[in-house]
């Protein structure tokens, strides 16, 4: 029996009242087998609303996609969807819960997403206009990878002055990978700048590099990989 499919804005808190019809949480008649499918499983595109939809499965990724004002498809018999099951209320416990995005501040959306997806091999989840010189971009190290990076081009003085410096001179993001030397012989030949030479320690074979803005990152493959 092929499942019911609701598809509409993540409604932050499932009892929310919407302000408006249009706003109704889950209520788009648009079926997910007719929106535009992307390079990225489980992100689908949909060409009236020229948003990303993304798929979910349980109340906690109903939520973090909430707090992104992303748009979202769920099974009805999802862990979200059934009676009483993980529904979230004022006086209910604190969900699981997990870092979902990181700002990362850039100096420009094109640049920035080019180094990620093709030095780092990341995935791009959403690139979004949101107004006049602005997008809402999105990077992945891969599907259920952990956090995501938001990169946020500065638009002002103090944002800029921070590039490159979010984290005060330390090591500022942790790529944990499987494969250090597949990943490191790329970055390299990507022109991405390794600080030192790799090196093996007892959580793990590591080596510092910098991405484009100057901040630092540790390359990691944990010694239980």
């Amino acid at each position: 029996m092929k499942k019911s499919i609701r598809i509409g804005r993540a409604p932050l808190h499932p009892d929310t009242t919407p302000k408006t019809p249009c706003e109704e949480a889950l209520s788009c008649t648009k079926p997910w087998d007719t929106l535009e499918e992307t390079a990225t499983p489980g992100v689908r595109y949909c060409s009236d609303c020229r948003k990303n939809v993304f798929w979910v499965d349980t109340s906690e990724q109903v939520r973090a996609a909430a707090l992104l004002d992303r748009c979202v498809a769920i099974a009805d018999d999802s862990a979200h969807s059934r009676s009483g099951e993980h529904k979230i209320t004022a006086n209910s416990a604190p969900m699981p819960r997990h870092l979902a995005t990181v700002t990362l501040l850039v100096h420009d959306y094109d640049e920035a997403i080019r180094f990620f997806t093709e030095a780092l091999r990341f995935e791009l989840v959403e690139d979004t206009p949101r107004g006049p010189g602005k997008r809402w971009v999105v990077v992945s190290p891969g599907r259920n990878a952990g956090a995501t990076l938001l990169l946020a081009k500065a638009v002002t003085d103090e944002q800029a002055a921070s590039i490159g410096k979010q984290a005060g001179g330390r090591v500022f993001l942790f790529l944990h990978t499987a494969d250090f030397q597949s990943d490191y012989q790329h970055m390299a030949s990507h022109g991405v700048r390794f600080l030192e030479a790799p090196r093996h320690e007892p959580h793990g074979t590591v080596a510092v590099f910098l991405d484009l803005c100057g901040n630092r990152w540790d390359l990691l493959q944990p010694s239980d990989a």
